[in-house]
Order: structure tokens, then C-alpha cells, then sequence
């Protein structure tokens, strides 16, 4: 079972890590520093990291930024863990249970895919996500009414 849980400090090293793959650097962008990324999040409450452990072992991560009604959601699994199911699962259980875990009323959620991003669109279209439009950096943009 899929536990989800606010991401501490102390963890930052593990998440910067996965930083180093590829498989998880070519997609985040923005996120050169794990520890930067902590501190800017952490200072505001619109902001969301959630680690998911699954028998105690971080196997991935989801942010998520609030503005207004919406939810923008990324979700990045352990490099390790890839490929073996996991987004789905951790999508899915997420968003039946979102409002629990961060106690904010939200209507949409959100998320920018790039189209070469595959594995990504499929676990996101397979969870419910509609894409709606591109957006201005050559993402699919994707939303899910909750």
C-alpha cells in the first residue's frame, strides 16, 4: 500500500540524486537543485511535495503547485523503481484521495507533458487526464476534473 507523506529537509539528498538520471532530469527542467527547489516550495503554502513510500522505500515523488481551483501535478518515480507500474498505481490512489492530503478544495487538476514524454502521457491518460491543448513551451497540457 502507497503511502503518501510531506517531504522533509532531511531528504532533499535522496530527491537531488534522482536528479542525476536522465531518465528524470530530462524532464523536470526548471529543477537543477533539489535543496533550492525544498526551500522555494516549502516557504510557500500553495506548494506540495509529497513523497510516496511504498514499504518504507521512497519510490516517488509528486509537487504540486495550487492556484485557485487547480492543481498543477508532477509526478516523478524513483529511477530504480521506473518502469514497473508504479505511476499508474501512485496517480490513481493520489487522486482519489487528494483532498485528504493536502485539505485544500480544488477542482482541476493539471499537468504539462511534453509530447516525446510517452510513458508519462499514457500513465496520465490512463488515470483519467484529457489533453486540452499545447501549451506555450511545446507541452500537452492535460487536466482532470476532480
Amino acid at each position: 500500500m502507497y503511502l503518501f507523506k510531506e517531504v522533509v529537509k532531511e531528504e532533499s539528498s535522496i530527491f537531488d540524486s534522482w536528479l542525476k538520471h536522465e531518465s528524470v532530469n530530462k524532464w523536470l527542467g526548471g529543477i537543477d537543485n533539489w535543496f533550492d527547489y525544498f526551500e522555494f516550495a516549502n516557504a510557500n503554502p500553495d506548494y506540495f511535495l509529497i513523497k510516496v513510500l511504498l514499504e518504507n522505500n521512497i519510490v516517488g515523488v509528486i509537487m504540486l503547485e495550487i492556484t485557485g481551483e487547480t492543481g498543477y501535478i508532477s509526478l516523478t518515480i524513483n529511477p530504480v523503481e521506473q518502469h514497473k507500474g508504479h505511476g499508474k498505481r501512485i496517480l490513481s490512489l493520489f487522486l482519489q484521495q487528494i483532498h485528504k492530503i493536502i485539505k485544500r478544495d480544488i477542482k482541476y487538476i493539471e499537468s504539462g507533458i511534453f509530447p516525446d514524454n510517452i510513458v508519462s502521457r499514457r500513465c496520465f491518460e490512463s488515470c483519467g487526464f484529457k489533453f486540452t491543448e499545447n501549451g506555450e513551451d511545446g507541452e500537452m497540457i492535460y487536466i482532470y476534473n476532480l
